[in-house]
């Protein structure tokens, strides 16, 4: 009856899960942080057509991820419902993610608006979308049924966040060098050519980690036999407490994506080097390898929920001082990257605690849903949680792209590079520094809904072993 307790998952398991999950998060990271940039200034597509490519897939994903999540949870094979989608999705999504980066090669004309141009961009982000929908949100869902045991869950849930912050930092530091070097007159490669070899070598990984992970990592936590209804799957979310919450927040996050997008500009447009973005994440790097003793100390005075709410309030009111610094030296290098340093510093030391714990919350609202109808919906829950994510990746690159447009942004046809404006610099900042600071602060309001205590959770736990122990014994 207890046996949610015990262990279940080798070292070696949690080690390949979490290698796929970062090198999946390389991917992600390159094509949300540098796509609008990508298409923008070395695709040389028109700001306003890419901004509406990116609000249509953004569109597309309010559907995509509920229906990929719905045909997970109504998949019964003898693998399990999420590892078939892993070992026939990952090589498609390697190409497709290739691809996205061969546009500058396959057609040459220079024209911002020309057809062909529009059409390969929208084609292959749809298609990369569509597939990368449908193995992350089966990644996902795959961490919440690889064990019953939440100390399992735990230390897998920490585990894919170290590797998921290794891999992601590449593309953060892969492109900014690049971009500068490149930007040389006398440099041997392109932009094109260093966006087409970070592209490869993201896909290459993602493709080799993930083929691995389906063929060694088990799903543990058995499903009903009896498959869930399109109407049932949808009707969960509504009626599951746990995971209004946590969507609600996530939602929110929406909102910070907008300042990221704009990050790459204001490294290059108003301080003049995109390297400077690799030296503001340093601090980071540092606080993160302190994150996770830190969560350990938290846990031992705090709930899920509360660590929660200190987190993203903290975050935010240091994001608002920045924002109130850069209102008047937002184009002093001297003065904002030691500020922007001090934000990332404490960005390190609570965000990636925040991120353990909320994977952590997810697979909760899994068994809550799971403990009220004897049905689980790993898919369906966890892709409400990724179509707020992408949200945060793709809506928020068209809206940030919309912003750029509105404060006079300029691009130039013969250089990846533009000279701004005074005032289209200020608002360069204003569009990377406030949209961070509300968007957290707006993050930690859902949470104060959080009714799961530690008595009802012990309670949930038991009656789900005793409920799995007795299924086990009548098969």
């Amino acid at each position: 009856m207890d046996n949610y307790q015990n262990s279940f998952v080798s070292k070696t398991e949690i080690g390949i899960y979490s290698f796929a999950g970062g090198a999946q998060c390389l991917a992600y990271n390159l094509i949300t942080s540098y796509m609008m940039y990508f298409y923008v200034n070395v695709f040389n597509v028109d700001l306003r057509i890419v901004s509406a490519m990116l609000m249509f897939e953004g569109i597309w994903d309010l559907f995509n991820n509920p229906l990929a999540g719905i045909i997970v949870d109504r998949t019964r094979t003898k693998y399990g419902k999420m590892l078939p989608y892993l070992r026939n999705g990952a090589l498609p999504l390697a190409l497709l993610t290739v691809l996205l980066f061969c546009g500058p090669f396959i057609i040459t004309d220079a024209s911002p608006t020309a057809p062909l141009k529009v059409l390969f961009m929208f084609l292959t982000y749809f298609l990369w979308e569509t597939c990368y929908t449908l193995v992350d949100v089966s990644y996902w869902g795959l961490s919440a049924a690889i064990s019953p045991s939440p100390s399992d869950r735990a230390n897998i849930s920490k585990n894919v966040s170290v590797a998921m912050n290794v891999f992601a930092a590449i593309p953060g530091v892969a492109v900014p060098l690049l971009l500068d070097y490149t930007s040389d007159d006398n440099s041997p490669f392109s932009t094109k050519t260093a966006f087409l070899s970070i592209g490869i070598l993201s896909a290459v990984l993602t493709g080799v980690f993930m083929i691995i992970a389906s063929y060694k990592v088990k799903e543990r936590v058995l499903q009903s036999e009896e498959k869930p209804s399109f109407k049932e799957s949808l009707s969960e979310f509504f009626k599951n407490p746990l995971l209004r919450v946590l969507v609600l927040s996530n939602l929110t996050r929406f909102i910070e994506g907008i300042g990221w997008s704009v990050a790459t500009y204001y490294y290059i447009d108003v301080l003049g080097y995109a390297s400077l973005s690799i030296l503001v994440a340093i601090p980071a790097a540092i606080s993160w390898g302190f994150s996770y003793s830190f969560l350990n100390k938290l846990r031992q005075c705090l709930q899920k929920k509360q660590i929660m709410l200190l987190a993203y309030l903290s975050i935010g009111i240091v994001w608002f001082t920045v924002f109130f610094v850069g209102t008047v030296f937002y184009s002093s290098p001297f003065v904002m990257i030691p500020a922007i340093m001090a934000a990332q510093l404490f960005n390190g030391l609570m965000g990636t605690p925040a991120s353990v714990v909320y994977n952590e919350m997810m697979a909760e609202a899994t068994d809550y849903t799971e403990w009220k109808t004897g049905k689980r919906n790993e898919g369906l829950s966890f892709s409400m949680k990724i179509v707020t994510q992408k949200m945060s990746g793709t809506l928020s690159q068209s809206v940030s792209s919309v912003l750029l447009s509105a404060i006079g942004y300029k691009t130039n046809n013969s250089s990846v590079r533009s000279l701004q404006q005074n005032k289209v610099q200020k608002g360069i900042f204003n569009i990377f520094s406030l949209p961070i600071a509300i968007s957290y602060l707006l993050a930690a309001v859902p949470f104060f809904f959080y009714n799961l205590d530690k008595t009802t959770h012990e309670r949930m736990l038991m009656d789900l072993a005793e409920r799995r122990e007795t299924n086990n014994n009548q098969s």
